[in-house]
């Protein structure tokens, strides 16, 4: 018993490897998985990295309508323009003016200060200051509305110092107005974003490269009357998904430390966490998405279909991780269909440790969540091999021994080629070739 229980072992071990070695050699024979497996990991992340370069707008052009002729306004205006995010580049009669200077767009801003604003603030009452903003680019918006939030926290600041020095005796204002950026210390957008986008371009070029080699398999099989000659190895499911996903892992360690290490320290992205507590978040990861691209694959039948059913979810998947809409208000169904994709907790993992400094222990909840997906998408691509795709190869082997050019047909009405299904006609080729 024992020497038959190690024999089956031992089997196994080898149906693994031989797996492996074949679907080494798929990738390397397809050029369309080695650039979704190699190529799309490297380019992607520092071309996404160089659109979003310079991250933090500066001084940003602005013209000024001032009404109001003050010194409280002036000193207002000279505030803003010693700021780095805006430059005050001119100022303006009206506001058809400054519209004109922003339509020629030789500014993108424009400050306005009403005739009644030093009167109203030295009255006590509320003095207004209207930002009119060139909305087509956020960050410009955004650098401007920085300016003008902090110049005029100090205008009230030092207003209120003026009024109370008699009561009190101060340095500076009443309130010290500071900025202490934590994690995004440069406060930008790639910062912000590129994070989330690195961890999902790992797994939908994971995603695409594995539907591309099924879409390979069936289109070989349609060619060879169902049979793929190219796919040899008799293996258990398990023993398949076993080989599949560690060759995935090996094409990916390479792609995955340059772009969630090398590529942050390239363009001085926050790396606030430990490599090697990253490094063991993302190898449940990895081996989720390798089980998510093996159960991904029933719904894929040729190469057409990868990009149709894949690169179209890539969109949904990152607007899921939260990054572009507060998480806490998605629907529930949006909820719980993210919590089941592994980008969303290895992106949300990788954010914190990397950019808030978060220890692994610290996100020992998300761990072991990747973890129980590595379990559950093992289990639904072991059904998906067992019960539909294996059944399906071998319905396509039996109906092209009823019918030798049934597969051939199919494609031919796939085509839209009707003409092409005459029995005549498929005779005719068959002579030719």
């Amino acid at each position: 018993m024992t020497m038959k229980r190690d024999s089956k072992i031992l089997g196994w071990l080898h149906s693994i490897v031989l797996t492996m070695k074949q679907e080494f050699k798929h990738i390397f024979r397809d050029e369309a998985v080695v650039i979704f497996f190699v190529v799309l990991a490297i380019v992607y992340p520092p071309l996404y990295s160089l659109i979003y370069n310079p991250e933090v707008a500066r001084d940003e052009a602005v013209v000024v309508v001032d009404d109001s002729h003050s010194a409280l306004s002036r000193q207002f205006a000279r505030d803003l323009d010693a700021s780095p995010d805006v430059s005050v580049i001119a100022y303006a009669h009206d506001m058809d003016e400054a519209r004109e200077l922003m339509a020629k767009k030789k500014c993108y801003g424009i400050v306005y200060f009403p005739a009644d604003f030093e009167t109203e603030v030295m009255r006590g009452n509320q003095g207004h200051v209207s930002l009119y903003c060139d909305m087509s680019v956020m960050m410009r918006y955004k650098a401007m509305l920085t300016a003008l939030t902090n110049v005029q926290m100090e205008t009230c600041s030092r207003l209120q110092g003026e009024k109370s020095f008699r009561i009190i005796s101060l340095d500076g204002g009443l309130v010290d107005n500071r900025q202490v950026p934590l994690g995004n210390t440069a406060m930008g957008i790639a910062s912000a974003v590129l994070p989330f986008i690195l961890v999902y371009v790992l797994q939908q070029g994971m995603l695409l490269g594995i539907a591309m080699l099924h879409a390979g398999s069936m289109g070989r099989r349609r060619r060879n009357r169902g049979i793929d000659r190219l796919d040899e190895v008799k293996a258990t499911p398990g023993a398949m998904l076993i080989g599949k996903t560690l060759v995935h892992l090996f094409y990916y360690l390479l792609p995955a430390i340059f772009a969630l290490h090398i590529v942050p320290i390239i363009f001085k992205f926050p790396m606030n966490g430990n490599f090697l507590e990253i490094a063991m978040l993302m190898f449940p990861f990895l081996i989720a998405s390798s089980l998510f691209g093996q159960v991904m694959r029933v719904f894929v039948n040729n190469r057409e279909g990868v990009f149709l059913v894949l690169a179209f979810t890539s969109l949904i998947f990152v607007f899921l991780t939260g990054v572009s809409w507060p998480h806490y208000q998605i629907a529930p169904y949006w909820d719980v269909l993210s919590r089941m994709i592994p980008g969303y907790w290895a992106a949300t993992a990788y954010v914190q440790m990397q950019v808030g400094g978060a220890s692994l222990s610290q996100m020992s909840d998300i761990y072991i969540a990747l973890w129980v997906l590595v379990g559950i998408y093992y289990v639904l691509a072991y059904l998906v091999e067992l019960f539909v795709l294996r059944p399906r190869y071998r319905a396509m082997q039996l109906e092209c021994e009823l019918d030798p050019e049934a597969m051939q047909k199919r494609t031919l009405f796939l085509q839209g080629d009707d003409d092409m299904l005459n029995p005549e006609l498929l005779e005719d080729d068959e002579e030719d070739e």
